[in-house]
């Protein structure tokens, strides 16, 4: 063995391992303590990017514009050029000419910088504190890198910097999300003017948008999303636009521009080329339509999509799908049937611990035995449920909502329409920033 072990350094794989999000958590805590004791031998193993991010009172440099002022002011300010440009390519599609791949050697650094991000997206959604740590990496080095062309540079900074305020953004941190953004347009304002990349970052900055329910701004990036990939002929990327824009038309309560959304995306996608993004769009659909109570459309497109389900579905998807069948058999009055799908996709969702979305399909559960005048047992899973969200200790407004709810149970004035209104607030809640880790 070498000095290093002796010594207790992690070894050179741990370290690379842990750089690259490969370990577990009891793996990597010891690794992480080692390093932010300040070990300088392991700092120089790990250079460049390991010295901002573990060295105390460092930080990852920020733009000189986006330090002096305010999150939102620095995103509004540089978005403006963005939309500026966006507009000229919108109104001359023969402007809208795709920049050079990036042409800077693909030296050891970048491709390291590259590992990180696409480990990066990887686990976002699995894991957002660690998706954070990653891109912060990632940001150092690409902020060090160096090449012939500075404009072919500045795109790759910025993509860096957009996938860390994404990651922050999942991470329920909109001002680091604001100012990461801000950032990555920043970086891009100096860079080749490729429209594709001011395509990700209005689409980025439009799921920020969306998580804090600024869904006019939102939609007005969608718009020359696009726009932009139209104006490219790339109508995979602009029905995906159509689709994040249909999905958004939900969660502002506008079912109907929603469904009419998603169904002109689905036309433009191509499924072979991203089956996961088919199966969301369909998935979104056939709630949609259940949530409009048109259950045979419903229940026709569900059937005709068994096989992308099958195949390209998660197994969270599939319980999903378990979720609309029921609500698909209550709509049609299938009572016991709705029951038992209802019941197994509750207490599936119990088993992966996902029990915010068990609470949904719990209240589904209530509406169905509320309707048969079974109000005992519905006041009980009420209560069931009010006892689970204080012991997470999920949101404040959810446990009001749930309150109000117990409350109308016992003055014997709970109907269905006020069941179906806390229902709808929890799904509200559960679309917004600010989630307890426990819920989807």
């Amino acid at each position: 063995m070498n000095g290093a072990r002796t010594d207790h350094h992690p070894s050179p794989t741990d370290l690379e391992r842990f750089l690259l999000g490969e370990m577990n958590a009891r793996e990597a805590a010891p690794v992480l303590v080692h390093l932010m004791r300040g070990c300088g031998f392991c700092q120089e193993r790990m250079e460049p990017i390991t010295s901002v991010m573990f060295t105390p009172g460092r930080k990852p440099p920020l733009p000189s514009q986006a330090a002096e002022e305010e999150y939102d002011e620095v995103l509004s300010k540089a978005f403006a050029a963005v939309r500026q440009h966006a507009a000229v390519l919108g109104n001359d599609p023969a402007a809208a000419t795709p920049a050079e791949v990036i042409s800077f050697p693909p030296s050891p650094e970048r491709l390291r910088c590259e590992a990180l991000l696409e480990r990066c997206r990887e686990i976002r959604s699995s894991d957002p504190e660690a998706a954070v740590m990653l891109s912060t990496l990632a940001v150092t080095l690409a902020e060090r890198l160096e090449a012939r062309d500075p404009e072919a540079l500045a795109d790759f900074q910025a993509l860096a910097w957009a996938e860390l305020g994404n990651s922050r953004r999942v991470a329920d941190d909109p001002l680091g999300a604001e100012r990461d953004l801000a950032a990555a347009l920043t970086r891009s304002g100096r860079g080749t003017g490729d429209p594709r990349l001011l395509a990700r970052l209005m689409d980025l900055t439009a799921s920020l948008y969306i998580d804090q329910r600024r869904f006019d701004d939102a939609f007005d990036l969608l718009d020359r999303v696009y726009a932009i990939h139209q104006s490219l002929g790339d109508r995979h990327a602009a029905g995906r636009a159509l689709i994040s824009k249909g999905i958004s038309a939900s969660y502002a309560l506008e079912t109907e521009e929603a469904v009419r959304l998603v169904g002109q995306g689905l036309r433009l996608i191509d499924a072979g080329r991203d089956p996961k993004l088919a199966l969301a769009a369909v998935h979104n659909v056939i709630s949609f339509l259940v949530d409009r109570g048109e259950v045979e459309r419903a229940d026709a497109l569900l059937g005709t999509s068994r096989r992308l389900y099958a195949f390209h579905g998660a197994p969270l998807d599939a319980l999903k799908m378990t979720w609309l069948e029921g609500l698909i058999a209550a709509g049609r009055g299938e009572a016991a049937e709705a029951e038992s799908l209802l019941r197994e996709a509750r207490q599936d969702f119990l088993a992966m611990e996902l029990p915010y979305t068990a609470a949904l399909a719990s209240l589904d559960l209530a509406a169905l035995w509320l309707g048969q005048g079974r109000t005992a047992e519905t006041r009980d899973l009420v209560e069931d449920l009010l006892a689970t969200f204080r012991a997470l200790d999920i949101r404040r407004e959810a446990i009001a909502a749930l309150l109000m709810l117990r409350e109308a149970f016992h003055k014997d004035r709970a109907t269905l329409a006020l069941l179906r209104t806390v229902a709808s607030e929890l799904q509200r809640l559960e679309r917004e920033p600010g989630r307890t880790a426990t819920t989807v």
